[in-house]
């Protein structure tokens, strides 16, 4: 009996080194072209003489490699601090787009403080300015939302550029979504769940669902 424990407890913890390892695996599949995209901008704002503007967009990209490098693939952190690097890397794109992209964030003040996994939302909004802004010769207005339902977190990044056929594809290979859905399940397993395709209203919707999480 003494053997079959301590080899369930040995299951037990390769199970979640493994679980660890993939969760990491998926984090660090980050779409290099945002910073291909950045550095390009640069050099056109210092071409351009645009000095402050190009040093305001090295900060911004040295503050967000930085927080989002350091931090544990497979730590959680608050809704709040994810938002915060969203906004951080959506400056970015605001200085790259700045007639195109417009910002809205809505996050009840009771779920700021919930958990998270880091940079969970980082492939969906890098998929809206892809598609919904970066395609689009008029101002594209991008969404963030969050609400609690059933105990449940539900999170929704919506553009209201033209949603595209081959944006929907995209969406649920590669990086993209279903990276963003396979940190999930390998987290939360059935009580996770995403959903994407073109808007009623508009434009391109994702939305997630996770089980809500609070510090004990």
């Amino acid at each position: 009996a003494s053997q079959l424990r301590a080899s369930d407890r040995r299951v037990a913890a390769f199970a979640r080194e493994a679980q660890e390892a993939q969760l990491r695996a998926l984090r660090y599949q980050i779409n290099p072209h945002f910073l291909f995209n950045t550095l390009n901008s640069l050099s056109s704002l210092i071409l351009s003489q645009r000095i402050n503007v190009a040093e305001r967009m090295i900060m911004n990209l040295s503050t967000f490699f930085r927080t989002t490098l350091s931090a544990d693939p497979t730590a959680d952190i608050s809704l709040e601090e994810e938002i915060k690097l969203q906004r951080l890397y959506l400056d970015i794109e605001q200085i790259r787009f700045p007639e195109r992209l417009k910002v809205e964030i809505g996050v009840p003040e009771h779920l700021k403080s919930v958990r998270v996994p880091v940079l969970i939302l980082q492939p969906i909004v890098e998929n809206a300015i892809k598609y919904g802004v970066a395609k689009s010769r008029q101002s594209v207005t991008v969404r963030i939302s969050a609400y609690e339902e059933a105990g449940r977190l539900h999170l929704k990044v919506k553009d209201d550029g033209e949603a595209k056929p081959e944006a929907c594809d995209d969406c649920g290979t590669g990086v993209g979504l279903k990276n963003v859905c396979e940190r999930l399940i390998a987290r939360y397993g059935i009580q996770a769940g995403c959903f994407h395709g073109p808007d009623p209203e508009g434009g391109f919707t994702v939305h997630v669902i996770m089980p809500i999480v609070r510090n004990n």
